[in-house]
């Protein structure tokens, strides 16, 4: 029987532990994976960090192992919800996100963010869903899934660009024979929140043996879960006394502005003024704000087909050819709370029949140039429209196909090639469209009916003023549909030379070498239509066509050499290496303006370390590695376009500047209306407009990764592994999007420069000064290269088995991970922040010193049960460490540990048929309530992290399945 080895990651080992459903650590050769049988008697041996094909070739990077058992006894109906828990990585944007949810599921190693995560489906790339580059994980068929190698660490000497913080490798089963036929049913103890998934797969040999072909179909369907079923998310709560709070964008409509005869003077000097209309149109003090969150999902519905054929067929030994065709059809709604005005500047003619005299004697304070018109920063909500609904329709296709084979007994080779693309169409209903808007808020009384000064495209009066008066005509008029349609490409091919080279005279073992070149294109093209584009529409913002794309060339090599091999003290002494070289070339059109830009860079990537046995089951390994990632095509050419960020706080809101002489010129310099000083309104529920955006000139990031590890695995104990890494990951010239806080703080507490680089990424409001406005509002946070970010930790892992009789056994599995550092530096003039555990506006993703799960398995006959245990640790508000903020600022100021225990087993009731079933979050654990404005925008949500944290309670799941 020969062994042909598929380098695409890792050494697997531990292969054992995994398989009964443990997150295993790497400890062993891969030689001691279990060896299946293909058709041609040929066992299949997939290795991953190396393309060097060496049957005792065992990693030097941190690996965990998640297999296929894990994902079925865990009752996860996508990838996402298995991988969300790993301790390596924090959670990623999912089917819990709502607000800022794109129709997909990502991974986030080290909370390096998903850019910085390179997925690969049996070591190729997978195609990107979106010009971010990132790939939807739900996309790989959890059918098909053998196991799941998650490789912490750059990776880029091996694999290239974006595995800074690591590799997620995915390795399908491409030996399956027969029929299996797959059905599975969740829901809560609530009786809501219903998941169901089908799969079926067939597998067969054919020509002898030669060929073998597996073909899988599949069906995913979740069903939405509101807000409002938990009694803790009915109602937006304040992070200062969780007492109900929220928009201040309601159903009756608010002005923002100084109004003495309605505000306190108190108010006035706060910035919180604001004067609120009744259903008859006159104007008073603010009555209470919108609660949007039974509006909003913690589980956003979801419909998913799938179809994929993985093929290979062996000519000879020297050329078998593999391939494999996906296609991926998927559905995601997301819902917020109706659309409204959001403090858009209008313009309202004094004599509007619509509003009252008592309105009119308000505002005609406004009429500073007596033309009878007055502007007004105006937040209504048109709740007469209903949601406001997101829907994503992602379709991929991706195409593998190449050749491997032997060219003599120590030398072997691939040639491969690929192609990918995502079909994207993205749907925005019921918003408002805001020039229709204001031309329908500019009315006279015309011989005693309601009629717009400019009756062109059928216009229709709009009456805003106050709860219920907006009609079905007029909502009509105003209501705008939006859509956006998305095309990425990508092509990837390459080939790779792989064999023996010398033997030392101390090894025993020859020297492994490989040599590759790779070409891939990427290339997206978002065309969005005229109303996102012109920034018509408050709320869904706007979205800029692109038309991008961008090319590498590359060379790599890699060398592994034997030292030493049973020698006293050395049993093995092992160094490894690695080279590439990569050329990028990238050409932009901007659909904005016309101009085209081009930049081309080329950058080396390497890797240098090495292995110790000194004795038999002790391994000492550590690896350095200079990885990259070059700069995706949104960040190289999506125009600036506007959008909402986060700010805590506004140093020109409210009585702020008062008294303070060079903060009041310096917000006047930077756009605070002459005479508002003193009565600038502050975020809304902690939101502001921003601007995001690409630029072209942007170069590759770097980063410098150390690890150094033990591990164990004794003789004298069988069944016995231990593994400990410490790791250190430096990444230099990141590119970054500064969050707004950074920003503003750089303008008014650093630079107290109007002309400097940062006080000019700030638009304020030209009517009332603030940062929420229209278009025109904003704070630039468009992509550069600034950014230092650093992570350090160590991962522990743990696996033990034993018999307990002839027909049972027990085994015991920890996957560990203590984060000593997540520190961000925007850039050099800023001082570096920590956020390991911590999380809040500059923390926007919760990482806890210390994340576990742990796995307790019993096998005793036909029946399988599976006790999973996993821990979150402590976690405190960030404005109180980083700024020194009061802690009795918050109800909420450390978030106590949370431990969720989920039950599961599976029952072979006959030889093809076995049953499965579970409970997670067996204690119905709630998650911790802190307020809706504790975090950012994306994460926090329902007033918790329900990526982190599981809001869903007590769920059920069952399942069979069924081979023939």
């Amino acid at each position: 029987m020969k062994s042909t080895l598929l380098c695409n990651g890792a050494a697997v080992s531990a292969i054992a532990f995994a398989s009964a459903g443990l997150f295993a650590p790497t400890l062993a050769g891969a030689q001691e994976a279990p060896v299946q049988s293909s058709a041609s008697e040929e066992a299949t041996i997939i290795v991953t960090g190396s393309r060097i094909s060496r049957p005792d070739l065992t990693s030097n990077s941190p690996i965990s192992v998640v297999s296929a058992d894990t994902i079925r006894l865990s009752g996860a109906t996508s990838v996402e919800d298995v991988l969300r828990d790993i301790p390596q990585a924090v959670p990623g944007i999912g089917g819990q996100t709502n607000n800022g949810n794109e129709g997909a599921a990502t991974i986030d190693l080290r909370n390096l963010t998903e850019e910085r995560t390179l997925v690969l489906v049996d070591g190729k790339r997978f195609v990107p869903f979106n010009k971010d580059g990132i790939v939807d994980v739900n996309m790989i068929p959890a059918a098909l899934i053998k196991r799941v190698d998650v490789v912490t660490g750059g990776a880029s000497a091996v694999y290239g660009s974006d595995a800074v913080a690591g590799v997620v490798n995915f390795i399908l089963d491409d030996e399956f024979q027969g029929i299996k036929g797959d059905v599975q049913y969740g829901i809560t103890s609530r009786g809501d929140a219903r998941t169901f998934d089908a799969s079926l797969t067939y597998g067969t040999s054919f020509a002898d043996g030669r060929g073998h072909l597996v073909v899988n179909g599949g069906y995913t369907k979740k069903a939405a879960l509101s807000q409002a079923r938990r009694s803790f998310s009915r109602f937006a709560l304040g992070q200062a006394d969780l007492q109900p709070s929220g928009s201040l964008t309601d159903t009756p409509g608010n002005i923002s502005d100084s109004f003495p005869t309605i505000c306190s003077q108190a108010d006035i000097d706060d910035g919180n003024c604001y004067a609120q209309f009744s259903p008859n149109g006159d104007l008073g003090p603010l009555q209470g704000s919108f609660n949007f969150n039974p509006y909003n999902l913690f589980q956003v519905p979801q419909e998913r087909y799938q179809a994929h054929a993985l093929f290979k067929y062996e000519f000879s030994d020297a050329a078998r050819f593999f391939g494999r065709v996906s296609y991926i059809d998927t559905k995601v709604t997301t819902v917020l709370a109706p659309s409204g005005t959001f403090f858009f500047p209008f313009t309202v003619n004094l004599d509007n029949p619509f509003l009252s005299d008592q309105a009119r004697s308000v505002l005609a304070p406004l009429d500073t140039d007596a033309d009878g018109d007055v502007d007004i920063a105006f937040g209504r909500r048109t709740t007469e429209l209903g949601t406001r609904d997101s829907i994503y329709r992602n379709k991929a296709l991706q195409f593998v196909g190449g050749l491997r084979g032997d060219i003599t007994d120590s030398l072997n080779y691939e040639v491969f090639a690929q192609y990918g693309q995502v079909k994207r169409r993205q749907q925005y209903l019921n918003d408002i469209d805001f020039a229709k808007t204001q031309q329908g808020l500019l009315v006279r009384d015309v011989g005693g009916v309601p009629t717009c000064i400019d009756p062109s495209n059928g216009c229709v009066p709009v009456n805003l003023f106050g709860a219920g008066n907006l009609t079905p005509e007029a909502g009509d008029f105003i209501r705008l549909d939006l859509e956006a349609n998305d095309k990425t490409t990508q092509f990837v091919t390459g080939a790779f030379l792989a064999g023996d080279l010398f033997t030392l005279p101390t090894a025993s073992s020859a020297a492994g070498f490989a040599v590759g070149l790779e070409y891939r294109r990427e290339k997206t093209i978002s065309r969005p239509d005229a109303n996102l584009i012109a920034g018509n529409s408050p709320g869904f913002g706007a979205q800029s066509p692109i038309d991008a794309k961008y090319t590498v060339k590359e060379i790599y090599g890699e060398l592994r050499v034997p030292l030493l091999e049973d020698k006293p003290f050395a049993e093995a002494l092992t160094f490894e290496g690695g080279l590439r070289y990569s050329k990028y070339s990238s050409d932009v059109s901007n659909l904005v303006t016309g101009g085209t830009f081009g930049n081309s860079f080329s950058n080396w990537t390497y890797k240098a370390g090495g292995e110790w046995v000194p004795t038999e089951g002790v391994r000492i390994r550590g690896l350095y590695q200079r990885a990259v990632r070059a700069p995706n095509l949104a960040e190289l050419g999506e125009p600036r376009t506007s959008s909402t960020g986060d700010l805590e706080n506004d140093p020109c809101a409210g009585s702020n500047p008062v008294g303070n002489a060079a903060l009041s010129q310096l917000c006047l310099d930077t756009g605070v209306p002459a005479g508002r000083i003193g009565t600038v309104n502050g975020p809304i529920a902690g939101q502001i407009n921003n601007y995001v955006g690409g630029n072209p000139t942007l170069t590759p990031e770097k980063s410098d990764t150390y690890s150094i590890g033990l591990v164990v695995q004794p003789r004298q104990v069988p069944g016995f592994t231990a593994s400990i890494d410490y790791f250190n990951i430096k990444v230099k010239n990141a590119i970054t999007q500064f969050s707004e806080q950074v920003i503003v703080d750089a303008c008014y507490e650093q630079e107290q420069d109007p002309n400097g680089f940062f006080c000019q990424l700030i638009n304020r409001n030209p009517i009332n000064g603030a940062l929420s406005g229209g278009t025109e509002t904003g704070v630039d946070a468009s992509t550069l290269n600034a950014a230092s970010l650093k992570r350090t930790g160590i991962d522990f892992a743990v696996a033990y088995q034993f018999k307990i009789s002839d027909d049972a056994r027990l085994q015991f599995g920890i996957n560990a991970t203590r984060a000593i550092k997540a520190e961000d530096q925007p850039a050099d003039i800023f001082p570096s922040y920590d956020c390991v555990g911590l999380v809040g506006k500059t923390c926007l993703r919760p990482q806890p010193k210390w994340q576990f799960i742990q796995n307790t398995q019993l096998d005793y006959g036909p029946v399988s049960l599976l006790l999973r245990w996993r821990y979150i640790g402590k976690l405190t508000k960030d404005d109180i460490v980083l700024n020194g903020a009061d802690p009795a600022d918050y109800v909420v100021p450390v978030i106590k540990a949370r431990s969720y225990f989920d039950l599961s087993g599976t029952v072979r009731v006959a030889e093809r048929f076995e049953l499965r079933g579970g409970i997670n979050n067996l204690f119905d654990k709630k998650p911790p309530i802190v307020g809706n404005d504790y975090g950012g925008t994306a994460e926090n949500s329902g007033n918790t992290f329900p990526a982190t944290y599981d809001p869903l309670g007590r769920a059920f799941f069952i399942g069979a399945s069924v081979k023939f």
